[in-house]
């Protein structure tokens, strides 16, 4: 269901609520979350990562300082004195700290090491914020001299709590390994918060304005975006147009196996340089890839990855981009339960070398917890679900079906859920 009229469906504060994100206000913020090391914030280009971030320092009165290493006037601020920020800071009362938020410095070509030495000098005086559109988790190696100094947060494309502004407490918040049990029946403006994310996009901008015709705008400038400033700026790729054929490739390959010699024939270049910029996609929060689960399962496929969006918007076969949906909300959930030190949850798929497959397999130290298979209409699940089910010694299994309300224990023990009830579920 998409709302005409963008979101006046909605209440008034439910406008005002969506630009409060919760991982921002609860955990990647928090002094005592944090305990004194540096809060790295990841995201998408236009997820609201800055926004967020100085709405929520100065909605908690905290004295902040914010600097754009993509602004011309910061760069040559940084040649004249690299301790600028040191001498601009305003003053704290007390053992108070200054915010020092560094927008992009990754972009800047020895930041880790920067980042280090600023970090062990002022530790005491700065609590330092770093924002980037990149995947700063891709860029850590072995011997990060950054080890031990920050912790990583993510933002992700919005979900129906962040809409309806849903409060809960994340320390009671359920998570694989925890007993199912009292699900609460969602609200009808839950289901419509679901079913418009689903029909737009996650993103904040085209979901407040509401409408296709806005959204298609959108969509290739935010495109644009990446490929001529971030792929650019971080990356030494050239063939700009392959580049763009690839990306338009993709979504009708988005939930499957990806096979990178089809890829090649039809681009007419190496296996190599496609490997190259599907990385490079990641690396600016264009897609994100799950490898298969292999450990326990017999005959298991054991490289190829399936590609999603972030954007699920992107994609135009309903069920594929419905299946694409539940992998960014799964991907969000497992990220907050491994912020938050409740597992080391990682989110995968499974596929025999018969072709049989589940969508999803969430694991917790690499054993499996839980099974969900996506399908936009099919209430019934298939045997073979039940078979990858029984291999991987029956983990907690669930068919995710775009209905309203729909609960049911089948009598294979897999639950079919409704879109609306599954979501409830999840941070």
């Amino acid at each position: 269901m998409l709302v005409e009229n963008g979101l006046d469906y909605f209440p008034l504060g439910c406008k005002i609520a969506i630009m409060i994100d919760r991982t921002i206000s609860l955990w990647a913020l928090n002094e005592d979350f944090l305990n004194r090391r540096m809060s790295f914030i990841a995201g998408p280009r236009q997820i609201g990562k800055t926004t967020m971030t100085l709405q929520f320092l100065k909605k908690a009165a905290q004295k902040t300082s914010y600097y754009n290493w993509d602004s011309i006037s910061l760069k040559q601020k940084f040649a004249k004195n690299p301790l600028f920020f040191k001498e601009e800071a305003p003053p704290c009362p007390g053992s108070e700290k200054t915010w020092i938020v560094f927008d992009e410095i990754h972009k800047y070509p020895n930041w880790k090491n920067l980042l280090k030495g600023y970090f062990d000098e002022f530790k005491d005086a700065f609590q330092f914020v770093i924002t980037g559109s990149a995947r700063l988790d891709l860029f850590r190696q072995s011997g990060d001299s950054l080890i031990g100094r920050y912790f990583l947060y993510n933002m992700f494309p919005l979900g129906p709590k962040d809409i309806i502004n849903e409060k809960y407490d994340f320390t009671k918040q359920w998570h694989p390994g925890l007993e199912l049990k009292n699900i609460p029946e969602p609200c009808d403006e839950f289901y419509n918060a679901s079913q418009n994310l689903l029909n737009i996009s996650g993103f904040p901008e085209p979901f407040l304005d509401g409408t296709k015709d806005f959204y298609q705008r959108w969509k290739d400038a935010h495109i644009s975006l990446l490929i001529n400033e971030d792929l650019r700026d971080l990356t030494r790729i050239t063939q700009i147009k392959k580049l763009e054929t690839l990306i338009y490739l993709l979504p009708e390959r988005a939930g499957s196996p990806l096979s990178l010699n089809s890829l090649s024939n039809i681009l007419e270049c190496s296996h190599g340089s496609i490997k190259t910029w599907l990385e490079a996609f990641e690396k600016v929060f264009l897609t994100f890839n799950l490898p298969p689960y292999s450990d326990r399962l017999a005959r298991s496929v054991v490289k190829e990855k399936k590609h999603y969006f972030w954007d699920w918007g992107l994609i135009d076969d309903p069920g594929i981009r419905f299946e694409n949906f539940v992998a960014v909300q799964l991907l969000r959930a497992v990220s907050s339960w491994n912020e938050w030190g409740k597992g080391k949850y990682e989110l995968f798929y499974v596929r025999t070398k018969d072709g049989v497959e589940v969508d999803f397999a969430i694991t917790n130290n690499h054993k499996p917890i839980l099974l969900v298979e996506a399908k936009l209409t099919d209430v019934e699940p298939s045997k073979y679900f039940k078979n990858i089910k029984n291999k991987l010694d029956n983990p907690l299994s669930m068919q995710i079906v775009n209905k309203k309300g729909l609960y049911k224990n089948t009598q294979t023990d897999i639950i079919v859920m409704g879109i609306d009830r599954f979501l409830q579920l999840l941070p």
